[in-house]
Formats: C-alpha cells, structure tokens, sequence
C-alpha cells in the first residue's frame, strides 16, 4: 500500500518550517501508480498545442525553471514530483525561498513521472503553469515612452523560438509579438530553449494586420529585415519606440509586412552562404538596436 500523507522536506516540512513561517507543511496525498489517472491524462495531454489552449496551460520541467517560476511569482497551477525524488534537499533552498502559494503537490511513481517527462534526463519535477493572456492594447499602456518590442513572423522551428525569446529578454526587449502561425513559444522545446525568459517579458499573439496599425498609432516604428535592402544593420538609428521583425526561417517576412515597413535593413553576408540562422541574425540585431539605443 503507498504511504498516506507524505511529509515533503523540500517544500518547508521538519527543521525548515521555523525559518520558512510564510510556507505551509505540504502533506501530500497517496502516489498516483495509475498512468490513466484523470489527472495525469490532462497534464500529459498539456504536451499539444491544442490542450494548452483549451486548457490555457503549459508545462515546465526541471529544478532550475520551477525554481524561476516560483521566484517570479507565475500562476503555478500544480507540480509533479516523481516518488523518488522526495528528500532532495540539494533544491529546497532555493525552492523555500519563493514560498508557497496554494500549490497543488502531486507525487507520481517513476512510471507514470516518465510518461509526462520529456528531457532525456528527467530532473523528478514539473510544473503546471496557467498561461498569462496579455492583450496587445493592454500591454502597449503598460510599456515605457519608447518601447522595445520583436515581432515574430511565422517561426517554424521551436529552438530557434524560445532562443530568440532568450535573446530578446537579455537585450532588454520589453514586449514579444508572435504571429499566429508561428510555433507555440509556450511547446516543450522552445521553453527549454528559452530557459525561463519566458517569465520576465510579456508576449502577445497577434494575427491579421490590425495589430501593426495599433502600433504605428503609438508612433512605434516598424523595421523589418530585407535582403533587397541597401541600407545594413548598422547604419539605422534606433531610438525612440521600434519593433523589431523576425520572419520565417526560410522565406523571411512576408510581402505584407515588408509592404508596411518603415525601415529595411540588411545583414551583410561576406561569405559564400546567403543567409543566417534566424536565431542568429536575431541576436545580431538585437544587441545591435540594444547598443545604438543606449538608455531610453
């Protein structure tokens, strides 16, 4: 028979319930052995897009990322910690630290931890995150006088995503705009990718063209990538309120956009290839925009 009412060391349970007051003594239920658990097909099924809009959640895996969302206070829904890994004391400070928020613990057998974990070397923890939904009006009012924003059109490739959302949040971007084609940024890959940038900047999916009117009414200049453009990277001032577009892997931005560009700008290739990762010619221009605007 599983044991009942599991004290949990990490969670602020024996010596570090005194110095941890805010934390409560999480007890947890029976371990879950059924891989048909009700609860467990939904968490499992949060691995396609469809259950994580239907459900308007997703899921992170690992120490270091459910460390991150509890620190920066995400709206944790649940988390999943495989039977072995009660007494993992190597984690707990950090953990502690964050505090509980009415978090629901759920202790699974290795199996069925298995069945949800995706990472080669699963770490025996994850979370169920509730999706934050910013609308772009709402988020536009929130931003500073001249914002940094990166728009995202039509990313296929889920490590080129959660990269660039990685490398937007370093350089200070203050809003992320996907297009609603694109690839989910809140899928497996492209959050282990991102590596928990995913909570310190807001990002918005848009579809349509409304979304570029609203921000050239805010005055917000728009720039896009063109290799038919004469004026390089480097050249452009980019001061005052931008935003940034990042288009298809393959066939770059679409004609649409281009078409409502203020400014179109090119890296130069030197070599013999004729275009860079998307990833990579997004970190280019954002460090560069980053440099040549300075504190705004």
């Amino acid at each position: 028979m599983p044991a009942k009412n599991v004290r949990l060391i990490l969670f602020g349970a024996g010596k570090s319930r005194k110095k941890y007051k805010a934390n409560k003594v999480i007890l947890l239920k029976d371990i879950i052995e059924s891989l048909d658990n009700p609860k467990i097909k939904e968490i499992r099924s949060l691995h396609k897009k469809k259950y994580r809009k239907k459900f308007g959640k997703y899921l992170i895996e690992g120490k270091r990322i459910v460390a991150e969302a509890l620190e920066h206070g995400a709206k944790i829904d649940s988390i999943i910690i495989s039977s072995d890994y009660i007494g993992d004391e190597t984690y707990q400070e950090s953990v502690l630290n964050s505090g509980i928020r009415n978090i629901e613990l759920i202790r699974v057998t290795e199996k069925v931890f298995l069945s949800i974990a995706k990472t080669e070397s699963p770490q025996g923890i994850i979370a169920v995150i509730h999706k934050e939904e910013h609308s772009l009006e709402k988020s536009l009012g929130k931003l500073p006088k001249y914002p940094y924003i990166v728009t995202l059109e039509n990313l296929q490739d889920p490590g080129n995503m959660g990269t660039i959302i990685r490398t937007a949040e370093a350089a200070g971007v203050d809003l992320i705009l996907v297009t609603k084609n694109s690839t989910d940024p809140y899928g497996d890959k492209a959050l282990r990718s991102s590596m928990g940038a995913i909570f310190h900047v807001p990002i918005v999916e848009v579809e349509g063209m409304e979304w570029l009117s609203l921000l050239k009414i805010n005055k917000i200049q728009v720039i896009a990538t063109d290799l038919s453009a004469t004026k390089t990277y480097g050249e452009l001032d980019y001061r005052g309120g931008i935003n940034l577009i990042i288009g298809n892997e393959g066939h770059g931005i679409s004609k649409n956009l281009l078409d409502q560009a203020d400014e179109k700008i090119i890296i130069p290739i030197y070599g013999n290839i004729d275009s860079l990762n998307a990833s990579v010619a997004s970190g280019i221009l954002l460090y560069k925009a980053r440099e040549k605007r300075g504190i705004v």
